[in-house]
């Protein structure tokens, strides 16, 4: 046999053995069969499993389109991580403007203690002090858009009492104790020194519904409700919230709300907290 058929019938038997690989493999992993050498026929003969080959591929590609996350490069987090921050962000600014300050019978302000950026409010019962119709310039701003954001829905909210001096807050207390004792004034009126009034971050709002009276049922009014369903949204919470008691130190107060920020607020309203309980979960 020449030299001239030999080659031929090699070339047939590997097409041969090509077909029949090609039959007895799946499409999707279909084997490539591959011959190396010269004109005078093969040198080497190289199977590979080509569907293998292309998930390989598929994967590799994956991989670079998504690193593991230590892999990634700065600046490139989900856009979850970037929504923590910008959150993280807001309650650091609220913390370093003291919007967060905690007063209660566990922590004390100082007796000389008065903030520097007191702001006269606008809405308020005309029969109270005049000299506590102040509030720290952010609040005051803010119960003034909550105020106004209950006037277009047809209610009318105003303050009795915001800003207090520790002196007015020791005579306050005194009052109640000559009436009712200490044990029974401990429960819905604070000691000189552990009134968030001081602060000038709090309010207490009443309506005419009640009389414009500080009462439990001002709760149950249309502007009580609208209240604690709506203060959060201009950065107040209520402050002591029914059936808390023993974690505010207080009896139940629909009247009295506390300036935070919008953001705590909105966190503290969403989770059901008391600002104490929020701020317990901050420092974990």
């Amino acid at each position: 046999m020449d030299s001239k058929r030999i080659k031929i019938l090699i070339v047939v038997s590997l097409m041969v053995m090509e077909g029949f690989v090609w039959t007895i493999t799946s499409p999707i992993s279909a084997w490539s069969l591959g011959i190396i050498g010269g004109a005078d026929g093969p040198e080497k003969i190289i199977i590979s499993d080509k569907g293998t080959e292309d998930r390989n591929t598929q994967k590799d590609n994956e991989d670079l389109e998504n690193p593991p996350k230590e892999d990634r490069p700065p600046g490139d987090e989900p856009a979850q991580t970037e929504n923590e921050k910008t959150r993280k962000a807001l309650i650091q600014e609220a913390k370093e403007k003291g919007l967060l300050i905690l007063v209660n019978k566990q922590h004390t302000v100082d007796r000389n203690y008065k903030p520097e950026d007191l702001k006269e409010i606008r809405y308020y019962a005309p029969d109270r002090s005049a000299s506590s119709r102040y509030m720290r310039a952010e609040a005051a701003d803010a119960f003034h858009k909550l105020v106004e954001a209950a006037a277009l829905e047809n209610m009318e909210l105003v303050m009795t009492t915001a800003y207090r001096s520790y002196d007015f807050q020791k005579t306050l207390f005194d009052n109640y104790v000559a009436k009712e004792g200490e044990e029974a004034a401990n429960r819905y009126s604070a000691k000189p020194g552990q009134s968030e009034h001081q602060t000038g971050l709090s309010v207490d709002v009443t309506s005419a519904s009640v009389g414009y009276q500080l009462t439990d049922k001002f709760g149950e009014t249309k502007e009580g409700i609208w209240l604690a369903e709506h203060a959060h949204l201009f950065g107040f919470i209520i402050r002591f919230p029914e059936g808390k008691e023993a974690i505010t130190g207080y009896l139940y107060e629909p009247w009295h709300i506390r300036y935070v920020g919008v953001e705590a607020a909105t966190e503290i309203y969403e989770q059901g907290l008391t600002l104490e309980e929020y701020l317990d979960q901050q420092s974990e």
